[in-house]
């Protein structure tokens, strides 16, 4: 079924290519896409019941295009194309000019992400990845026309290719170790500086996709820039292709080096901070979508780390504890920032902006996507009765082995790990209060956006889908779990079925630690809810519906009227203040200049203030920033040897030479 999955996304690039300004043609692209990543999932879901699927094309160099779905390959598999489906969809209902090869480019970013999935040698596994890394590129600079799309496109690929290059040293390096392309064959590499360098390079390869710091400062301008179909698409399904390069890392290569394991901890936990801080003072939605991207990565790397803790001390249950919640949250987090980025599909064509200040009560004229918003973001806040509370806790409680490593290092990374994850929960609570609060259900009059009502009934329904996979994962996180121990089988064997307790109950693996049943808060919650409100109405009667309107309090002077209530900007004022180390957040007031008004002013008048307010990205200005200046003055030696006479030219070449022989001379 993998080569029916190929042919469908062939056929839909080529008839979209062919037919660019046919809406129907162009729909039909759409339908298509989305048919074969539901066959796509069905392929995974085989896979998981052990029905493996293969497919070899012999006309590849320097190797054969090898594909295969195994448990892992299927779990991922599951996951991607089961909510790239309703995401094609919900693209298809959008009609916004200039966007007409938007499909062909989706069907090539799906196609790369099913050979990275199920790529069974690193030729194939690289042609997926730099496959990423073109349509990424490609994706990101659609709208040229628009501002900072050619900057963000160029950082994509810049750090595509930095991360593609990692892969393909630490793959030779396995490769030459090993004798052979095959990744399984990597599994007989034996120990060594050069297995912990390869190691250490391809999982730093697959980091770079999702964000990991440092290699992070690409993602907030890439989602921002690419097209508002796509970006779900993107921070949402293809980049799992890194959190699947990990599990295939640790599954292939088994036991790591000790500080690997310590130092993915450690990065994992200041990658989470530092995501939610700037995702809590960002002034645009999809950048502040963007930055919990990088939280979120950080959430899964600890986990993932976690793995490595058990792997390296030989103690599988503990690797399942970590494994079993990082693909928790690989779940929650594709389902939440699908459905976020989905919903900013309509807000983004209706208001024209992203501005999270113009942006108030676009549930009210919106309701479908004031919806996802709502549940997306309580999703990725970790809120009971969402997927995301369960993998959230489930991290946590993973953490909390640390205790049984018998390491002080492996001690002391969780520990530290952990307390930068509690710090993010709580931090992401705030960030989303203030999305659902403000500009899901905020006073839309404060706003000047047209009325529009998103009348799209497919893409309502794609909403709707979305919306009850943020749920029913939580209320079925009993079967969600025995699908990810099914597909973590080859890393963990039978141990991470433990995360299942009888009575839908799950736990961190070890038995008697700590316990949750999300299905059961499904019953208690509501149920709690309705005895309070049935007590509250017998106690005080009618009074209980009898409700009271009276003008907002504003000022204390009489006379003054004003519109009060927070603004996006003030409410994540305060995280500026609390988190001013980390965003080195600054203010300065100056006086508004108003020539026109220059003459009128007069002694006993106040002129009114402009604040303006910075914050910091540090990793890029301190540790980019500096490279980059030390690159520019070397391009600039470099031109003045540039100097258009061809006998220079020729020195040149014969001082190489000359240097080459005596280097090799030297050598032998």
């Amino acid at each position: 079924m993998i080569e029916t999955t190929l042919i469908g996304f062939a056929l839909a690039a080529l008839i979209c290519a062919r037919r660019r300004d046919d809406h129907r043609v162009q729909w039909l692209g759409w339908v298509l896409l989305a048919a074969a990543s539901v066959v796509a999932a069905i392929t995974g879901c085989l896979a998981l019941s052990g029905r493996d699927h293969s497919l070899r094309l012999p006309w590849g160099a320097p190797a054969p295009i090898a594909l295969g779905a195994d448990h892992l390959s299927g779990m991922m598999l599951l996951i991607c194309f089961g909510i790239a489906a309703p995401l094609c969809l919900a693209a298809g209902a959008s009609r916004r000019p200039g966007r007409q090869s938007l499909p062909a480019l989706v069907a090539a970013l799906l196609t790369a992400l099913l050979l990275v999935l199920t790529a069974t040698n690193l030729f194939t596994l690289l042609m997926g990845w730099e496959g990423l890394t073109v349509t990424f590129y490609l994706l990101t600079d659609l709208e040229r026309h628009l501002p900072g799309r050619g900057p963000a496109a160029t950082r994509a690929a810049a750090f595509g290719k930095i991360s593609g290059s990692a892969l393909l040293v630490g793959g030779l390096l396995l490769s030459t170790s090993s004798g052979s392309l095959d990744l399984a064959s990597w599994s007989t590499a034996g120990p060594g500086a050069s297995r912990d360098i390869a190691y250490l390079l391809l999982l730093a390869g697959f980091g770079a996709k999702v964000g990991l710091v440092p290699l992070q400062i690409w993602l907030p301008a890439t989602y921002t820039a690419a097209p508002a179909p796509a970006r779900a698409l993107l921070a949402g399904v293809a980049v799992n292709a890194g959190f699947y390069g990990w599990l295939r890392t640790l599954q292939t290569l088994g036991s790591p080096p000790a500080w690997l394991a310590t130092a993915v901890l450690l990065v994992g936990g200041l990658t989470a901070i530092l995501g939610i801080a700037q995702a809590a003072v960002a002034d645009n939605l999809a950048r502040l979508i963007a930055w919990s991207s990088i939280e979120n990565a950080g959430v899964i790397a600890t986990g993932f780390g976690m793995g490595l803790v058990g792997a390296h001390t030989g103690q599988p249950r503990l690797t399942a504890a970590g494994l079993v919640a990082a693909t928790a949250q690989i779940v929650a987090h594709s389902l939440g920032k699908s459905l976020l980025y989905c919903a900013t599909m309509a807000i983004d064509d209706d208001a024209g902006t992203l501005d999270l200040d113009q942006l108030r009560g676009v549930g009210r004229k919106l309701p479908a996507a004031g919806l996802g918003v709502t549940i997306g973001a309580l999703t990725l806040a970790g809120m009971p009765l969402t997927a995301g509370f369960a993998s959230e806790w489930l991290t946590l409680q993973a953490l909390m082995q640390q205790f049984r490593t018998g390491s002080l290092a492996f001690q002391l990374g969780a520990a530290f790990a952990g307390s930068l994850v509690a710090l993010t929960i709580g931090v992401a609570g705030l960030t989303f209060v203030r999305v659902v609060g403000l500009t899901a259900y905020g006073d839309a009059s404060r706003t000047h956006t047209t009325p529009h009502t998103d009348t799209s009934s497919i893409y309502r329904t794609a909403i709707g889908v979305l919306c009850f996979l943020c749920l029913a994962v939580s209320a079925a996180a009993h079967w969600e779990f025995a699908v990810i121990a099914r597909g973590l089988s080859q890393l963990v064997g039978d141990n991470a079925r433990a995360a299942n307790a009888p009575g839908w109950v799950v736990q961190p693996v070890y038995s008697g630690f700590s316990a949750l049943s999300p299905g059961k808060l499904w019953i208690e919650l509501p149920l709690m809810c309705l005895a309070v409100l049935a007590i509250a109405a017998a106690l005080s009667g009618r009074d209980l519906w009898q409700v009271r309107t009276t003008p907002v309090w504003s000022s204390g002077s009489p006379g003054v009227e004003r519109q009060g209530g927070y603004t996006s900007f003030s409410f994540a004022n305060p995280m500026r203040r609390v988190l001013a180390t980390m965003l080195l957040s600054g203010d300065h007031t100056a006086p508004v200049e108003d020539p026109g008004r220059a003459d009128s002013v007069t002694e006993g008048m106040v002129r009114p203030l402009h604040r303006h307010v910075t914050v910091v990205e540090i990793v890029e200005r301190y540790g980019y920033a500096p490279i980059w200046r030390q690159l520019i003055r070397a391009v600039h030696l470099a031109q003045r040897l540039q100097s258009g006479r061809l006998d220079a030219y020729l020195a040149y070449m014969l001082l190489t030479v000359i240097a080459a022989i005596s280097v090799v001379t030297f050598w032998y």
